[in-house]
């Protein structure tokens, strides 16, 4: 027998923390990932269900997981993957929703999510779990159901299935969805519910309260309940001072025991990671589970703790050595660098000082020094850095897994060029892109510039470059050279970056990151954000040109406005030229417009599909119509009437 030579990995995780690093590990062939998860979320949609079947924990964390180890470039995968993360919209009746449970053909739902064409024994197993939760609910009241995860429900459903065993259920659920990887959850799956105190005092009552909601106190601790509190619980803890609380609180608390499976994992694993996350929802309480912490000291593997990379309501008073101080209270060990418990090997940690300008410069962001104490880019900012290859090359390398680091992807983004006579600029800006240096990110630059019939030597100059994709064609309008750029791009991310000389090369960068983060798959880069006298600007420029000037300084903001009114979106800056976007969203859109109002065209389908649109502040240095700005107020009016026409008829 082949002996097994996979590197496995024990990942404490919440729900979405990690999500980047999971989908980055889940498709390394070498790697056996355990994903290790409590189930005390309790708001929304998930706790809708803890509250509809009681006993269960909170499937939400464990579902965004799973969702995320589902493999899917297969037939079954994809539609796999849409179901897990569909939820029901908020107009769903009751009768629908029960049409839906029969998986009836002409149901929309069953329709939009492709369910029938699953092959015949996973589309029977998918019909016997929501044949399971309708008996249920046949018994019940009826579910609250707008917002509601489809995926919660399947987990639900095989809780049901499995004589309410919350651990059997998952092993069912994605031996069912066909995953490589695997879902733990970090006990034996009682039902617990989390509460906390803060510092000043105040009790926080429920998960939802304490992730939700911003605290001008730290959290003080937090405690695991057999059950939740009752309204007269509740208001009787509220009168009580601090210390009466905290000894309320302590003396109903429970330690859940560990899970043996997920005993086992740490026994085995290579590498263990405290994962970013929601720290005293998502990963904290974890810390709490009994026989953990001499587990986790016993085991041979290399320890990793990463403290957060976004400021998270729990966290906002708190420094990244509070953080890895609690982290060692909640395992109940006192906290010392120089005396490091067996918990942990390497601290990734985030902390940046504004004033520090001087690491933007430089290529590693990584800083070492004797107490294996790591410092990442801008933490306590809120835009810290977790771009997962990374993160993932430092974990292999100082696990001394560095074959592995060979293997990581490297992600590919499109940057594509319309250009019309543009002598003048495009020289420029050809040079600097080739110069171009993305610090933060290790990715491949694929550079496509489309001429749409330059006669002013343009041409020629783009030939000069030899390592960039050129296509020249006759009469070709700004919207049908970017539709071509999209058509021969490769890339998993599509950049639109003008040839005159507008916008500021650094900036790509800036619309790149939130889409390698995770954050966004659609990102805008806005003049309007921060821009510093863009007034003052455009009037030295369009001294003569009264309508130029209207357009440049009014049109966004009258395009904004109907995008509000019909579309309930703010776009600060719709008729931007820089943009980006996850490549999968864009080449899907059948694209037809051949002008400026392609732009619109894109926005417009993007957002009929219900994704999230994000701006970020970037530079700007506008020229006037005689130095050849080509968008006129005729091209502005065709994006109004686009934008007017198709909310009434796309």
């Amino acid at each position: 027998m082949p002996q097994n030579t996979k590197t496995k990995i024990a990942l404490f995780s919440g729900g979405t923390g990690n999500i980047r690093f999971v989908n980055l590990i889940n498709s390394l062939p070498d790697v056996e990932l355990s994903i290790l998860v409590n189930g005390y979320d309790d708001g929304k949609s998930t706790g809708e269900i803890r509250k509809y079947i009681p006993g269960i924990l909170g499937p939400s964390d464990f579902r965004k997981n799973i969702s995320h180890l589902i493999d899917g470039n297969t037939f079954n995968g994809s539609i796999f993957y849409k179901m897990m993360n569909y939820r029901f919209p908020k107009n769903i009746t009751q009768n629908n929703f029960k049409s839906f449970l029969d998986l009836k053909k002409d149901n929309k739902i069953v329709k939009d999510l492709s369910i029938s064409n699953l092959s015949y024994e996973k589309f029977i197993k998918i019909k016997n779990y929501l044949g399971v939760f309708k008996s249920y609910s046949s018994k019940r009241s009826s579910l609250n159901l707008p917002d509601i995860s489809l995926g919660n429900i399947l987990i639900a459903a095989s809780y049901l299935k499995n004589n309410n065993n919350f651990n059997k259920a998952l092993f069912d659920i994605q031996d069912f969805l066909e995953i490589k990887n695997k879902v733990i959850n970090i006990t034996t799956g009682e039902n617990l519910y989390l509460n906390a105190i803060l510092e000043d005092g105040t009790p926080i009552l429920n998960e939802e309260d304490l992730v939700q909601v911003p605290h001008k106190s730290k959290v003080e601790n937090i405690f695991l309940l057999k059950e939740k509190l009752s309204k007269k619980q509740s208001e009787s803890i509220a009168s009580k001072d601090r210390a009466s609380k905290t000894k309320f609180l302590q003396n109903r608390a429970i330690l859940p025991l560990i899970n043996p499976e997920a005993q086992t994992i740490i026994n085995s694993s290579d590498i263990i990671i405290y994962g970013p996350g929601t720290q005293f929802s998502s990963l904290f309480p974890s810390y709490l589970t009994r026989g953990l912490r001499n587990l986790i000291e016993q085991s041979k593997a290399t320890k990793f703790l990463v403290t957060n990379i976004f400021l998270d309501n729990d966290i906002i008073n708190e420094s990244v050595e509070s953080i890895i101080a609690k982290f060692y209270f909640f395992f109940n060990k006192k906290y010392n660098f120089k005396n490091r418990t067996k918990l942990v090997d390497y601290y990734l940690v985030n902390k940046f000082d504004d004033d520090d300008l001087n690491l933007l410069e430089k290529k590693n962001y990584l800083t070492y020094n004797k107490s294996k104490h790591y410092t990442l880019l801008d933490w306590e900012k809120g835009a810290g850095l977790h771009y997962p290859n990374w993160l993932a090359k430092k974990i292999f390398d100082l696990s001394k897994k560095s074959s592995l680091s060979k293997k990581l992807y490297k992600s590919v983004v499109s940057i594509i060029i319309p250009c019309l006579n543009e002598k003048q600029t495009i020289n420029k800006v050809l040079k600097q892109i080739n110069n171009l240096k993305i610090y933060n990110f290790d990715l491949v630059i694929e550079l496509i510039v489309v001429d749409g019939g330059s006669q002013d030597g343009s041409v020629e100059i783009i030939k000069k470059y030899k390592n960039i994709k050129f296509y020249s064609l006759k009469n070709c309008k700004k919207g049908e050279a970017l539709k071509f750029g999209i058509e021969k791009s490769k890339g998993d991310i599509i950049v639109f970056f003008p040839s005159d000389d507008e916008y500021a090369l650094e900036d790509i960068e800036k619309v790149i990151a939130p889409i390698m983060l995770g954050q966004s798959g659609i990102v805008y880069g806005s003049r309007m954000i921060k821009c510093i006298n863009l007034d003052d600007q455009l009037g030295a420029i369009y001294k003569k040109d009264f309508l130029g000037m209207l357009l440049s300084k009014y049109g966004g903001k009258l395009i904004n406005l109907f995008i509000l009114a019909f579309f309930n979106k703010s776009i600060s800056d719709p008729f931007t030229s820089l943009k980006a976007f996850d490549a999968n969203l864009l080449k899907k859109l059948h694209l037809n417009r051949k002008g400026f109002d392609m732009d619109f065209e894109i926005f417009v389908k993007l957002n009929n599909a219900k994704n999230f649109f994000l701006e970020v502040p970037v530079g700007f240095r506008p020229r006037s119509r005689n130095s050849g700005k080509k968008m006129t107020v005729i091209e502005g009016l065709k994006c109004l009437f686009y934008l007017i026409f198709n909310k009434f008829i796309d």
